[in-house]
């Protein structure tokens, strides 16, 4: 039996969830590299990565919300309902058809009204008690209907000052703005979670609700306002979509809730809460990016593009069990 502990703790080490969710990503991210700049030269180009980084920047700043959630135990599935409506919202009050407003009032309506999904999202579940689940599915059917009543068909508004946060470039490379917004928006929040007593407080109450009202802490203030972070963050991704594309569309993130939990859970984040980190998400968000690109690159139909994306996901699952599994061995 001797003989077999160096094994375990050898086995222990290399499945460590720490050392897999830092290096899972990287690991499957040099891979799609590899495999897609041999099958197509033009996937490392510069306008390509560019085109991929813009791409994937609302989905990004959708995520942040989302695994703050689900650090807190939770989910928030109306998340897409919120995008759509902040960017039909933006686009509604910006045109010169309808509000003909400045674009800087027209986003802060826009962000309001982000801002009180969240508050009702975060009153249902803190203060009513109803599942994040159901609570934020019944918000996003709301949602959905709220939009479809402003405006049935796209709003296009074609004005600079509506498509700077979106479709800006800077330098002579040609930067997208969205991207730089990301990152800083990344973070900021990274910050916010390891260094703060809000992050410190969402980790506590994802990891143990009664342990953290034990020590002090008002979980149900600490959930209310992540739900708000979540709203105000979905809001603001959906104004960046449709700034970029100089339209508002009502039926855009129909899928954005299932993508940033793939994403969050692609990072390392423990559905149950409490393990997790921000930075993991934005990992999440670059390797299915990534992914998507170069299978559109290389010809795959989009429906062996969402096999690929779920046959990656149950590899990071699948690894985040065996991390838990290896906890079990080391602590015997």
């Amino acid at each position: 039996m001797e003989a077999k502990e160096p094994g375990k703790k050898v086995i222990s080490s290399l499945l460590n969830h720490k050392t897999l969710n830092r290096f899972m990503l990287l690991i499957i991210l040099i891979m799609e590299v590899i495999a897609f700049s041999r099958l197509t030269p033009y996937f490392l180009k510069l306008n390509n990565l560019l085109s991929v980084g813009r791409g994937i920047a609302n989905l990004g700043i959708v995520a942040i919300g989302q695994t703050m959630c689900i650090l807190t135990g939770g989910f928030d599935l109306s998340v897409g309902g919120t995008a759509a409506l902040a960017g039909i919202v933006s686009a509604y009050f910006a045109s010169p058809a309808f509000g003909n407003l400045p674009y800087g009032p027209a986003l802060a309506i826009a962000l309001g009204v982000s801002l009180l999904v969240g508050v009702i999202n975060g009153l249902l579940i803190s203060k009513v008690k109803i599942n994040p689940f159901i609570a934020t599915m019944a918000m996003n059917f709301i949602l959905g209907g709220v939009v479809i009543l402003i405006s049935k068909n796209p709003i296009s508004v074609n004005t600079p000052a509506y498509s700077f946060l979106g479709a800006t470039t800077l330098g002579s490379v040609k930067f997208p703005l969205p991207i730089l917004i990301l990152v800083l928006l990344y973070t900021a929040f990274g910050f916010i979670m390891k260094y703060t007593v809000l992050g410190r407080r969402i980790y506590a109450t994802g990891g143990n609700k009664e342990a953290a009202r034990i020590s002090g802490i008002n979980v149900d203030k600490t959930i209310f306002f992540t739900y708000i972070f979540s709203s105000v963050l979905a809001g603001f991704g959906g104004i960046v979509l449709a700034s970029r594309i100089a339209t508002a569309n009502p039926n855009i993130g129909s899928s954005y809730a299932l993508e940033t939990i793939a994403a969050a859970v692609l990072g390392g984040t423990i559905l149950s809460g409490g393990e997790g980190n921000i930075w993991g998400a934005f990992m999440g968000v670059l390797v299915t990016g990534l992914l998507s690109n170069g299978l559109i690159m290389i010809g795959v139909s989009q429906a062996w593009r969402d096999i690929a994306t779920g046959i990656v996901l149950i590899f990071a699952i699948i690894l985040q069990i065996a991390s838990k599994n290896s906890r079990g061995i080391s602590g015997k």
